[in-house]
């Protein structure tokens, strides 16, 4: 396990153990600043270790969520010398040679891999997730998404600056009103105030200067890749919003077969990894509808707001929500490399 003491890192261990992953022996590596530390797996526990050169000798798989520069630089010497390595970051995401897996939706990417496997973007899960059944169902051609992404997604200091700038606010929120700009807390990680607020930027600004950011461009490539639609027409936004944990992201998708909300709802009622949770009460502002806090914690991705499209009979709207630390990024990872044990690596 490289990436060990991290938040997606502690995440895999758990669902490692929750599952019954099959170990003979777990080994937690991190950086030399959190070498020495203990994390507990099956009532044990285990000393992390600092990953340096040759770390993979005599390990068969390793999961790894310690960030690109790290994977790039860990992980091909790891694969070249029969390592199998699941990787968590997008050091190889858009790699030609590596299979980029949902398992639910492209389990057979993993045909002829070459020791790496990469786990894909949080948002991109949540989107793929009743996309990737959609597609089979009425051929996907056209897809523009908006991302309401939590500060978790930014890793552990995100959800510590929204919480410090939620402190430093407390007690102000009439001034909110007509706030002071000059007065506002701002963080190192999200540039601008997060707390009772919403951003319109995660990651960086392309280099283009397109105006699209890094995230909203791995939406469009990973969704080409996954779904082997290379010539798929993508537009995406991604928004960053004070939720600790937890994505939404509000799918238009127009495909080149009919499709009914009906003919919707019973093809994502059979999806693996995907709850149906459409029942709004007409009329009023009750029912059944996904949001990020009802997704925090699970396994499946919520979907719902299943709507049909005026004067475009091919085209629907709809949401889902999924806890970006689980489906997202670990327990995705953990299932790719139960179905990498089950083909015998």
């Amino acid at each position: 396990m490289v990436g060990a003491t991290g938040a997606v890192g502690r995440e895999i261990t758990r669902t490692l153990q929750a599952r019954g992953f099959p170990v003979d022996d777990f080994v937690p590596f991190a950086s030399a600043r959190s070498a020495g530390l203990q994390v507990s797996f099956r009532g044990r526990r285990w000393t992390v270790r600092e990953l340096t050169d040759g770390w993979h000798e005599g390990i068969d798989l390793s999961l790894s969520s310690a960030g690109a520069t790290v994977a790039r630089w860990a992980l091909p010497p790891a694969a070249a010398a029969g390592t199998v390595c699941v990787d968590n970051s997008s050091a190889f995401r858009l790699d030609p040679g590596v299979p980029l897996v949902i398992p639910e939706i492209n389990p057979d990417a993993l045909d002829g891999h070459s020791g790496i496997v990469a786990n894909g973007n949080c948002t991109a899960i949540t989107a793929l997730m009743p996309l990737g059944p959609l597609h089979r169902a009425f051929g996907l051609t056209f897809l523009v998404t908006s991302s309401y992404q939590s500060v978790s997604g930014a890793g552990m200091k995100g959800i510590r600056e929204l919480t410090e700038q939620i402190e430093k606010l407390h007690g102000q929120e009439e001034d909110l009103g007509s706030p002071d700009p000059d007065a506002l807390p701002r963080g190192e990680v999200f540039g601008r105030t997060i707390a009772f607020n919403v951003v319109p930027r995660a990651e960086r600004f392309a280099p283009d200067g397109s105006g699209f950011t890094t995230e909203e461009l791995k939406m469009g490539a990973e969704a080409r890749k996954v779904l082997g639609l290379p010539d798929l027409a993508v537009a995406a936004t991604s928004v960053r919003v004070p939720v600790p944990v937890g994505h939404g992201v509000s799918v238009f998708a127009r495909f080149e077969r009919e499709v009914s909300v009906q003919a919707a709802r019973e093809v994502l009622g059979q999806a693996p990894g995907v709850r149906l949770v459409d029942a709004p009460e007409p009329g009023g502002t009750g029912g059944a509808y996904p949001t990020p806090l009802d997704a925090a914690g699970q396994d499946d991705v919520l979907v719902g707001r299943i709507r049909g499209v005026p004067d475009d009979p091919r085209a629907l709207l709809l949401f889902a929500a999924g806890d970006n630390l689980r489906k997202g990024a670990a327990l995705n990872a953990v299932q790719i490399a139960e179905l990498l044990v089950r083909r015998g690596l």
